[in-house]
């Protein structure tokens, strides 16, 4: 291009714009999504998968942040994870659903939660964790169900992390309990 009279050459276009006619009087700013990263081109490159261009007149592309992504092309900025989902890395042109047993209830996050002991999360993608109900715990964290009382024990709350021997005068021959029988009359 050149916008000047009387000149002996034309420019050309600087890095981050482009000239795409002849006779040009001026060249023009890659939009937003769009970057050139060399002088003297007839166009801009659209912005790949994982990176985006949020300005005009760019001469690069910026990767997506940790917990961002986006699977397009030609893009103004990323995606935040979801909830239930991470992204571990930049420039990830996809999220990753939180594994059984692991849970993640807020958006934009770089990896998942393991459940608590006395929780469990039986499928992934999950973004909470569900307590042990009744008759059942869990001791350990990042589990996917909960243990069933045994037989001899109860486990009388929800969130429990262990359970309960019966007391000496009472029994409980089933597994998954919330208590304990009392001995019959003629027994002990």
């Amino acid at each position: 291009y050149q916008p000047s009279t009387g000149q002996s050459s034309c420019l050309d276009a600087d890095a981050g714009y482009y000239v795409d006619s002849t006779q040009a009087t001026s060249q023009t700013a890659c939009s937003i999504g769009t970057y050139q990263p060399d002088t003297g081109q007839s166009s801009c490159l659209d912005t790949d998968a994982g990176y985006y261009v949020d300005s005009t007149g760019s001469d690069s592309q910026t990767e997506c942040a940790v917990g961002t992504y986006q699977p397009s092309t030609a893009q103004s900025s990323c995606l935040d994870a979801d909830a239930g989902y991470y992204v571990g890395s930049t420039g990830s042109t996809v999220q990753t659903e939180c594994a059984v047993g692991t849970y993640q209830p807020s958006t934009g996050q770089t990896d998942c939660l393991d459940a608590d002991a006395g929780y469990y999360v039986d499928s992934t993608g999950s973004d909470s964790q569900t307590e042990c109900a009744v008759g059942t715990y869990q001791p350990s964290t990042a589990q996917s169900s909960c243990l069933d009382a045994d037989a001899g024990y109860y486990v009388d709350s929800t969130q429990a992390t262990s359970q309960t021997a019966c007391l000496i005068g009472t029994y409980q021959p089933s597994t998954g309990q919330s208590s304990c029988l009392d001995s019959d009359a003629g027994y002990y």
